[in-house]
């Protein structure tokens, strides 16, 4: 059986994986007490519901799969902030961090991708 690689995920699609699984993980009717499987069927009901009729078909193991992609550079994110607030530099608020964070990532992209190329 050969399976087809899907298109990558837009933005759009990428915000909207993110809403559903706060909503669906956050419902208080639902609660905790579900399997990982109802919990992802539920993720793909409301992502399927809430998708324009453009957008490709995502099976329930492809969401899985970016929401998992999204929480691991989330996680990252939150790290690199961490430690740059743990440094404490003296008057800079939160958008001062989240800039010296951005600069240094765009820095490691392009030594990343320099060393690709080299």
């Amino acid at each position: 059986m050969t399976s087809k690689r899907t298109a990558s995920y837009s933005v759009e699609e990428d915000i909207l994986l993110c809403h559903v699984y706060l909503d669906v993980s956050q419902n208080p009717i639902i609660g905790i007490n579900q399997s990982g499987d109802q919990f992802w069927g539920r993720v793909k009901t409301e992502f399927d519901k809430s998708i324009v009729a453009c957008s490709q078909e995502r099976p329930k193991r492809s969401l899985q799969t970016r929401m998992s992609t999204i929480l691991t550079a989330c996680s990252k994110l939150r790290g690199c902030i961490n430690q740059i607030e743990n440094k404490n530099p003296s008057g800079a608020s939160q958008e001062d961090i989240v800039s010296i964070y951005l600069i240094n990532y765009i820095c490691y992209i392009c030594i990343y991708v320099l060393n690709l190329l080299s």
